[in-house]
């Protein structure tokens, strides 16, 4: 095998690619080209040493002096010849090693190839230019894998690792700290939310303020490389947090407990800490608090949708929190057995949390024959799953007295339960005060809280004295929120439409915690960003639902919703789901939010009545391979996207200035039908002609290049009587332009179907960019009855030949129609255009492009008829 069959999976952008091609950096550089930075972090003499010399390279570039491209400077650096090298070398007390080692851990296609893998570093160039000063305002530390056996291309470089910069003179306040309280008018000081402090050093180089972590991490730490590895090994940290947050030694993780466990608050001493070893820790704690107190607060007006809860409306069952810390049993109630108990506090949090293999197999549900038991004594808490158990203690943090979590509140093995419930998804998470995401547990088993150190989320500070500035490094959105793409949870069809319901949402990941809720945006904060940031993709720029602008008019167009449900469609079949037939089921309390919007609409498998016929242009993306895609007949119509098991690559935008070709007939909205999880009845009945149709691979000669075939064009050949019709004719020189896409995803080289126009697009635009398009179906037992195989799309004048038929008396029907298409090519082709004769104006209109497809050719040529619209039954 080749050796670009080891290629490493590159990640590297376009906007990346031209920060490591050309030629290969030095592996060392002179001392000359080192430039002082100081740091609190603790950074070992690898990463200082790089981090030295781009200090050098921004300095020479923001001065007077020549560019890189005339001292021949390159923007990268070589921070390990090989990864071998790297581990060997690698110092976990290192802010940047410590960085690193958290993304490289997910490359697993460099671990045969250690010695040839090179790590490399670069500085994105918007950071550094001196012209322009809002290119150096939020610059880029690029760390990317390549192999030195390899030519130097994008294809050989995996950006990993970006880290994003941030000015402190600009951005400090973003950066939370703890040594202080803010001032009262702050709202993350209302609400018991803690001591905090926003005391930030911007461009000074003592280095005295950090990031919002405990002084543990910065004791001491700052340097400028020239300390030994055992001064620096004696100001490392000593104690690995505990599972609780507590530092090794201390109890209950006392706030006022020093890194070795002894009290130091009389001492003097400036190792006050708040423990951080954990995602459950005080710290992270304080910062929940801030975050709900100032969405609670709504002090800026941003918070409206996050406040609109209907707080009389509860679940049918909940699980008493109370109860719980009382007396170690987690219990079920409900207010239509015990009322007395809600009179106080309604409020409840529900729990969005991966089932995995051991929680189908195991996960202690709730049961028929359970039910009575769990109400009346319950379940020992030390039999409750680690996840649930940390839900309970973040509803302890706030006071609150309910939890909702699915398999404790749903009776598992009762249909009509399950039935009843899942229809009210929508008013659960929408009408809960607060959701927990426990995003990186593959079942209920892993928990919430993880132990982690503060270096995950704790700002790097670099001050860099040649150009006068400090900075704090943070890892780049792109992979800060990178967990959205590879955690168990996000993957989930249900918690995609939890998501979207919930007014506010708590993400515990590995190493802190994110929140989200309905601000616009979106709103987001998190460990590193207490304060939210203003980043461009937070979330992946994949906003919540209530956040979206259209959703927040009072009047938004009918366009407007329809693409954005779309958008949400498409998204949400990439999704997986452990049952496929709850795949519109799940989606059903997003269609509930939808229907506000598109009053008296009908809303079937998936699609709405108003977005008809379009919205049934659905496409899948082209895969490669021999593996058919599913079709989930016992879920949705074979018309309906919810048929596919697999994602949809576009659906058709709602344009109501198109000109349909079917109406339709009868259509049975099944809002109901939905709630009864049955949805592969769906009828659909349209008015519409049909053609049956043959698609044929094309290889001919193309008459001005007769030695070039092009395989890509399509032949389409149309059903009459006895015959085939060649679209297009006899001229194999000339073929129209026809497209399809197959649901199966399986191409032949001949396809049969029957084809049912549904628009007409661009009528009234140059006829080349005209286009008819429609679906593929099959017949089944019953002739007026068909099933989708997929889509057609036929342009140009072909569109036209489409809706004629030879009469059934003519004779020698292919010469009529050779000469029907003939005609038609001359009257489309664009010498018809310019030299349009008087004749052909009188029978077109006042040009021969006017009215070309609406022209009646039955006039012009009486052996023509239309096809007759007929009703066609859609299943």
């Amino acid at each position: 095998m080749s050796s670009q069959a080891y290629m490493l999976p590159g990640s590297t952008t376009i906007d990346d690619c031209y920060l490591f091609n050309g030629e290969a950096p030095p592996q060392t550089r002179p001392e000359s080209q080192r430039r002082l930075v100081q740091s609190p972090s603790f950074l070992c003499e690898d990463c200082l040493g790089v981090l030295e010399y781009l200090a050098f390279v921004i300095e020479e570039i923001r001065s007077e002096r020549p560019t890189t491209e005339d001292t021949d400077l390159p923007m990268v650096a070589v921070h390990h010849r090989n990864l071998a090298c790297w581990f060997e070398d690698y110092d976990p007390y290192c802010h940047l090693c410590y960085f690193i080692s958290l993304h490289l851990k997910w490359r697993k296609d460099w671990n045969a190839h250690l010695s040839d893998v090179q790590l490399e570093i670069s500085w994105g160039s918007e950071c550094i230019g001196a012209k322009d000063p809002e290119n150096v305002r939020r610059g880029r530390l690029y760390l990317a894998l390549t192999r030195r056996s390899l030519e130097r291309t994008p294809e050989n470089y995996d950006t990993f690792l970006r880290l994003q910069t941030w000015p402190a003179k600009d951005y400090g306040p973003l950066f939370l700290a703890l040594s202080r309280p803010p001032a009262q008018s702050d709202p993350l000081s209302r609400g018991d939310a803690g001591d905090v402090n926003d005391n930030h050093s911007g461009t000074s180089n003592d280095n005295s303020s950090d990031s919002g972590v405990s002084d543990v991490e910065r004791a001491d730490h700052s340097h400028n490389g020239s300390e030994s590895n055992s001064e620096r090994d004696s100001d490392r940290p000593s104690g690995e947090g505990s599972r609780d947050g507590s530092v090794e030694g201390s109890e209950g993780g006392n706030e006022d407990q020093s890194v070795d466990g002894s009290d130091n608050r009389d001492s003097g001493s400036r190792l006050v800490v708040y423990t951080v070893g954990s995602t459950g820790s005080p710290f992270s704690q304080k910062l929940v608090k801030m975050w709900l107190a100032r969405c609670l607060e709504n002090a800026d007006a941003e918070h409206i949708e996050c406040n609109n809860i209907d707080e009389h409306w509860l679940p049918t069952r909940l699980l008493d929190v109370n109860y719980t810390f009382e007396n170690r049993i987690l219990r079920l109630t409900s207010r239509a057995e015990s009322p007395e108990l809600f009179e106080s506090d309604k409020r409840y949090i529900t729990l969005s949390h991966c089932w995995g293999k051991w929680g189908a197999e195991a996960l202690p549900v709730l049961t028929s024959s359970n039910k009575v038991e769990r109400g009346h004594n319950g379940i020992d808490e030390k039999e409750v799953p680690q996840t649930f158990r940390d839900a309970i203690e973040v509803a302890r943090w706030l006071q609150v007295r309910w939890l909702w979590i699915d398999s404790f509140c749903i009776i598992q093995d009762s249909h009509q339960d399950w039935q009843h419930e899942s229809s009210l998804m929508q008013k659960v998470y929408k009408c809960g005060f607060l959701n927990i995401a426990a995003s990186t547990a593959i079942d209920a088993r892993g928990g919430l809280f993880k132990p982690r150190s503060s270096q995950a989320f704790r700002p790097m500070q670099l001050y860099m004295p040649g150009v006068d500035e400090m900075f704090y490094m943070t890892i780049d959105e792109r992979n800060m929120f990178g967990w959205m793409e590879t955690d168990a949870l996000s993957q989930r069809a249900w918690v995609f439409q939890e998501r979207h319901l919930a007014r506010r949402i708590l993400y515990f990941t590995e190493t802190e915690i994110f929140w989200e809720c309905c601000a616009r945006a979106p709103y987001f904060a998190s460990e590193t960003f207490a304060r939210g940031a203003p980043l461009k993709a937070a979330f992946n720029g994949l906003s919540k639902l209530q956040s979206e602008s259209v959703l927040r008019q009072i009047n938004p167009s009918v366009k407007e919703v329809h693409d954005l449900w779309e958008d949400i469609c498409q998204m949400y079949s990439e999704k997986h789901l452990t049952q496929h037939r709850d795949k519109l089921i799940a989606l059903l309390g997003l269609a509930k939010e939808f229907q506000g919007l598109l009053p008296k609409n009908g809303y079937i498998a998936g699609m709405w009545l108003s977005a008809m016929p379009g919205c049934l242009l659905w496409e899948i993306p082209e895969r490669y391979g021999p593996e058919p895609i599913a079709r989930l007949s016992d879920v949705a119509p074979s018309w309906s996207w919810a048929s596919i098991d697999g994602p949809l690559q576009k659906k058709f935008r709602y344009n109501n200035a198109e000109e349909k070709c079917v109406s339709v007939v009868d259509i049975k909205s099944d809002m109901e039908l939905l709630e009864n999880s049955d949805t592969s009845r769906a009828k659909l009945v349209l008015s519409a002609y049909l053609r049956r149709v043959t698609i044929k691979d094309n290889l001919v000669v193309d008459g001005f290049y007769p030695h070039q075939t092009f395989n890509n064009k399509k032949q389409l050949w149309v059903h009459q009587w006895s015959q085939q019709l060649r679209v297009g004719g006899d001229d194999f020189s000339y073929v129209p332009a026809v497209s399809y896409s197959l649901d199966s995803n399986i191409e032949s080289e001949t396809t049969e179907a029957y084809f049912l126009p549904l628009i007409w697009m661009g009528k009234d635009k140059d006829r080349s960019s005209s286009k008819m398009s429609g679906l593929l179906l099959n017949s089944t037992s019953d002739p007026k009855t068909f099933e989708r195989i997929g889509t057609l799309h036929v342009n140009g004048y072909a569109a036209i030949v489409a809706k004629y038929q030879i009469r059934p008396d003519v004779e020698n029907p292919a010469g009529i129609w050779d000469s029907f298409n003939q005609r038609l090519r001359h009257q489309c082709s664009n010498a018809a255009r310019d030299e349009a004769t008087p004749e052909a104006h009188s029978r077109v209109g006042t040009t021969a492009t006017a009215n070309l497809y609406d022209y009646n050719w039955i006039a012009d040529n009486g052996n023509l008829e239309l096809l007759k619209s007929q009703n066609i039954l859609l299943q």
